[in-house]
């Protein structure tokens, strides 16, 4: 049982059921166009079920198959359907290449040697003039102890981020670090210091 097997090894979902507030904003209203959506790193679902709910067609990867269970789960539990794989988001190739119209990571933190791996799915899976999504932890997350890995490592600061971006085929619509109150489940909860994206390929 790996580290994040372990996390989420129990009856409650730890980061909540509810989705994330950035993806809430970012999509609020139903779609009749089955747009395909990849979210890396889903955990338990909150995200996809969301998405899905509003007519997405939702691919998730995530390294536990405790958390792909359980966001099987829920999918059922609620009625709709979401294709959860297993696979590390970091690793070339992970999901089919300029399929999908959106992709989205939510607070997957990774080991830096794995950050670039992991923008570079984010780009390659999408469709030309797809665009992508995601919320992290700032540097400066230490400071506030509400949430997030421990190690500074695998935390961003928003220069870090434009050089993983800069040989991608990508325009940087929004990156920008703000201080945000989050409260998903036990695991992230208070106020943050948190960096949103919003990039397209191009």
């Amino acid at each position: 049982m790996n580290h994040w097997d372990e996390k989420f090894n129990s009856e409650d979902y730890v980061y909540g059921k509810e989705a994330n507030e950035f993806v809430k904003n970012t999509f609020q209203s139903k779609t009749t166009n089955k747009e395909k959506v990849l979210l890396l790193a889903e955990g338990e679902g909150r995200n996809a079920i969301y998405l899905a709910q509003l007519g997405y067609d939702i691919t998730t990867y995530d390294m536990s198959n405790v958390g792909i269970n359980k966001q099987d789960k829920l999918a059922e539990d609620v009625g709709v359907n979401i294709d959860a794989k297993y696979g590390d988001i970091t690793q070339p190739n992970l999901a089919p290449q300029s399929s999908f119209d959106y992709s989205i990571n939510i607070f997957g933190h990774v080991p830096k040697e794995g950050k670039q791996g992991m923008f570079n799915n984010l780009v390659q899976s999408l469709v030309k003039h797809g665009h992508s999504y995601f919320e992290f932890y700032s540097t400066e997350q230490l400071e506030y102890g509400t949430g997030g890995p421990k190690d500074e490592s695998m935390l961003y600061d928003t220069e870090e981020i434009k050089t993983y971006l800069r040989d991608l085929p990508v325009k940087i619509h929004q990156l920008e670090k703000h201080e945000f109150y989050r409260n998903e489940g036990i695991k992230h909860t208070g106020i943050g210091s948190i960096i949103q994206g919003h990039i397209e390929k191009i």
